[in-house]
């Protein structure tokens, strides 16, 4: 079952006014905030151990013998070249060189070494344990490269972790025919899912493999199944071709060039290059290149994959149609039952648009929506087979986003009220007692709107802002809502102020050698306190004028004109 996703900012209030805050949940941060500026966390079991990802990560390693200081940029701007070329780097140039590998034109350049964009972790609020996934383990150093990004999105009570990572670099010496020697940083596959079972990391391989083929991997629940989906049938014949004159060895003559000596298909790159640079063209063309299906990968204790099964679509496919389609699983439950998204006809038309998915064996479905929606899909879903998600809607000419709970048994879809008409609000996850957490929008300005994580009780029907549930002097300010277990723990991603790091995790000061303070985002763990007590709170807010007198003309209109639910089998609660 997942426990995922999104949320963002808290405000209150028109001029200064009482507001009731029930202080019913105290703040946990999450032991990570020493390995980088950004955490998110993703997912949170019934132990309270949280998956988290982290980003702008503190400390990279640099490998000094992948860079050319021979170019000109480099002559110019390092303060001690030839201190630099030995490693001996001192913090300005330990940033010019980390900006050089992190540019947008070194990642994915085989002739730069490669930093991770993120590092993930089971966090809780004592201690952390990496999740290399793919990363290269350094017998000299004792560690891993930290060359690899990963995303850890899932994880079940006996602390088994699912997610998606870059396949380990290497590095592969080579001389061209000009006699010219380069080091070139390469892997045998962009992104690969994978699960982590124990110490043991589990490739969770594609039904096609082509140049590494692609897969990710979103939940497993408790039987050890995870969901996720890959890449399944090759739609472009050209791309294997590409691949089959990568791995030629013939020595072919240029008939335009007879004078000189025969060269191989992929010219003078070693083969390794040639299989890399097509796997990061499938990675950014694959909705050209390959068909993507939902897939439930099955473990047994140890993390072995018993069976891989290739999940369906809302739509029939002719075997003449051509056309490139993408479904996706992203949560399961205990009873097997998986959801995501599949392409569906929209309206019965033959346009195409995405929409909620729910597997249940070989059968798929989706919820019950009205004529206003434009797409939609599935987050979560818990053991009574409640599936949550959102749809997308035109909304006073504006694509809105609305969260549903749809109820498998029933087959009723209902859509909460939540803080406004115009208001988007995303569900990310929900647990085995029907409450769910998610985000959505309290201003009601045309852009740049803010949002604020939200708790919202199926049984009773009850919307409330996380925000308001702290104690009125807690420094964070909750922005996302992520995932909630069944001990109503929720894991969140909240922003607080806080001294700025520089890239080595150190404090940075101003001129007079302060502290400079800024905003910090950091993974929180929220735990319920037991008889937890309802607070006052004098809340001043001179920033969201307009916005509270938006929603507050927005509930006299619907006091005025009333709701009425809808019939057939969608329910407005």
């Amino acid at each position: 079952m997942k426990r995922t996703r999104l949320a963002a900012l808290l405000s209150m209030s028109l001029l200064s006014v009482s507001v009731a805050h029930a202080a019913q949940y105290k703040v946990v941060e999450l032991a990570v905030t020493d390995k980088g500026k950004l955490s998110f966390p993703t997912d949170i079991n019934n132990s309270g151990a949280v998956a988290v990802n982290v980003q702008n990560l503190y400390n990279p390693v640099i490998d000094v013998s992948l860079i050319n200081f021979d170019t000109e940029f480099l002559i110019n701007n390092l303060t001690d070249i030839e201190a630099a070329k030995a490693g001996n780097l001192n913090d300005d140039d330990y940033l010019l060189l980390y900006s050089v590998l992190n540019s947008d034109s070194s990642r994915g350049n085989q002739l730069f070494q490669q930093l991770a964009q993120s590092n993930s972790f089971i966090a809780d609020e004592n201690s952390k344990t990496l999740l290399p996934a793919f990363d290269l383990f350094n017998s000299d150093t004792g560690l891993y490269d930290r060359s690899t990004t990963t995303n850890v999105r899932g994880l079940n009570d006996a602390g088994y972790s699912v997610g998606v990572g870059q396949g380990g670099f290497y590095k592969l010496p080579y001389t061209f025919a000009t006699e010219v020697e380069a080091t070139l940083v390469l892997n045998d596959f962009y992104t690969r899912a994978f699960a982590q079972v124990n110490d043991n990391i589990v490739g969770l391989l594609p039904p096609l493999t082509i140049a590494g083929g692609l897969s990710d991997a979103f939940d497993i629940n408790v039987n050890n199944q995870v969901v996720g989906y890959g890449t399944t049938e090759l739609a472009a014949e050209t791309f294997q071709t590409n691949v089959d004159n990568c791995v030629d060895e013939t020595l072919y003559p240029d008939p335009e060039k007879p004078d000189e000596p025969p060269t191989k298909k992929r010219g003078d790159i070693p083969v390794e290059s040639c299989l890399r640079t097509l796997s990061a063209t499938l990675a950014s063309n694959v909705g050209q290149i390959a068909q993507r299906r939902g897939l439930i990968w099955q473990l047994d204790d140890q993390g072995n994959i018993i069976s891989t099964k290739e999940l369906g679509l809302l739509l029939t496919v002719d075997e003449e149609d051509t056309r490139v389609f993408a479904s996706r699983a992203v949560a399961i439950n205990d009873n097997g039952i998986a959801v995501g998204e599949s392409p569906a006809l929209y309206k019965e038309t033959v346009y195409l648009t995405s929409a909620a998915a729910i597997y249940i064996d070989d059968q798929i479905s989706t919820i019950n929506y009205d004529g206003d929606v434009l797409n939609s899909t599935a987050t979560d879903i818990n053991n009574q087979d409640l599936v949550i998600g959102y749809v997308t809607k035109k909304i006073n000419g504006y694509n809105r986003k609305k969260f549903f709970v749809h109820d498998i048994n029933t087959d009723i879809t209902t859509y909460p009220k939540d803080f406004f008409l115009g208001s988007s609000s995303v569900a990310n996850s929900i647990n085995n007692n029907g409450l769910v957490v998610g985000y959505g929008e309290i201003e009601s300005s045309i852009s740049n709107r803010r949002s604020v994580g939200f708790l919202y009780d199926n049984n009773t029907q009850t919307f409330t802002d996380l925000g308001s549930l702290l104690a009125c002097d807690s420094p964070y300010k909750i922005q996302q809502a992520n995932a909630i277990n069944d001990n109503n723990e929720i894991a969140a991603t909240a922003v607080k102020k806080g001294p700025a790091f520089n890239i080595k995790g150190e404090p940075l000061l101003d001129s007079d050698g302060v502290e400079l303070i800024t905003d910090i985002v950091v993974a929180v763990k929220l735990v319920p306190i037991e008889g937890g007590s309802v607070e006052q709170c004098d809340v001043v807010d001179t920033d969201n004028r307009d916005r509270q007198g938006a929603s507050l003309s927005w509930l006299l209109l619907l006091s005025l004109l009333g709701f009425a639910s809808r019939k057939l089998k969608i329910k407005h609660s």
